[in-house]
């Protein structure tokens, strides 16, 4: 009895051991998952402002990325000045690359945010200041040979290196895992846009000048975009335009666009809105004359309006006052990359 009493003990304080070990080995799992998770918020909120820290962030991560430029010295060493041409040539070829590097970063933390703290406060609001900021860096993205741009433009976040260098798996079957750099002129579409067009303001119109340029960022088809979608574009702008602010002018812009587009696939559209629009404004204000020109038909052989500019009115007293601006200019200029 005494020695199974003693083996029995024996057992015990080993299992007791055993628990231990186990429970803190539980426990500096979730520390060690916890301090990666912090740092793989903090590394891509850091890298979400800057090109060059989400480049470095990237290739850290082992992402892919071209060859850079060789050594090439007349010394025995590259002297400082060979070393400072030679980076200058890699940061020049690599451009496109840390910027989509920068928007892929920014997407990735918010993405992990929604995925795992939905309910943060602020979150939302985060959100969508990111999202309000990003054209200034999407638009300075132009079509390039490398295919590691075209290729991060297309990842989605649950296939991240940088996700996967943190350890972050934690995506489930969740939206959020399939958002693509790519994906951010739909997404300023939705959640920026279109609620702005439900009161439309100056606000809105300012908004649709950066939609409408990151629209053009990712149309490769010149024709498709001169003739299909930047009239289209423009003529949704001049509508909620008048939506805002009625009036004859405003009217007479969308003829105008009717007319010097002929070819537009959505032309039978564009007429009977505008008829539409026509009718409550004489329902508004009897008497009043129809703006100039057909809006039945649209003349074959009327050119199409430059798809670099766009036509806005102001009212200032009783002066209407008509201006054009190109199209390369949206609401903010682009920033170099840092």
């Amino acid at each position: 009895m005494l020695f199974l009493h003693v083996v029995f003990a024996c057992a015990e304080d080993t299992v007791d051991a055993l628990e231990k070990d186990l429970q803190d080995l539980k426990q500096t799992h979730q520390e060690t998952s916890a301090q990666n998770m912090s740092d793989f918020l903090a590394q891509t909120l850091a890298a979400s402002q800057s090109a060059d820290v989400a480049l470095d962030l990237y290739q850290k991560s082992r992402g892919s990325v071209p060859d850079g430029a060789p050594v090439q010295t007349q010394h025995a060493r590259e002297t400082s000045a060979e070393k400072a041409a030679r980076e200058a040539q890699d940061a020049a070829k690599f451009s496109n690359l840390a910027l989509a590097a920068q928007l892929h970063c920014g997407m990735l933390h918010y993405a992990a945010l929604y995925v795992t703290s939905p309910d943060q406060k602020g979150l939302k609001e985060e959100w969508l200041a990111w999202l309000k900021s990003m054209p200034q860096v999407f638009t300075q993205i132009k079509d390039d040979d490398l295919k590691q741009t075209k290729a991060l433009m297309k990842t989605p976040m649950r296939d991240s290196v940088i996700a996967t260098a943190f350890n972050f798996y934690s995506w489930g079957n969740k939206d959020q895992a399939g958002w693509t750099v790519g994906d951010l002129p739909e997404f300023y579409h939705k959640q920026v846009l279109e609620p702005l067009r439900q009161s439309p303001n100056a606000d809105t119109l300012a908004a649709w000048d950066v939609y409408i340029s990151l629209r053009n960022a990712v149309q490769p088809d010149s024709d498709k975009w001169t003739i299909v979608e930047y009239p289209a574009l423009m003529f949704d702008r001049a509508s909620d335009d008048y939506k805002g602010t009625p009036s004859m002018e405003k009217l007479q812009v969308m003829v105008d666009l009717i007319k010097a587009n002929p070819k537009c696939p959505t032309l039978d559209d564009m007429l009977s809105r505008v008829h539409d629009m026509v009718k409550d404004y004489r329902s508004r204000h009897p008497g009043a004359a129809t703006p100039q020109g057909n809006t039945a038909t649209a003349s074959s052989t009327t050119p199409p309006v430059d798809p670099n500019v766009k036509v806005t009115t102001t009212k200032e007293g009783d002066m209407t006052i008509v201006t054009t601006q190109t199209n390369a200019a949206a609401t903010a200029q682009p920033a170099p990359p840092q």
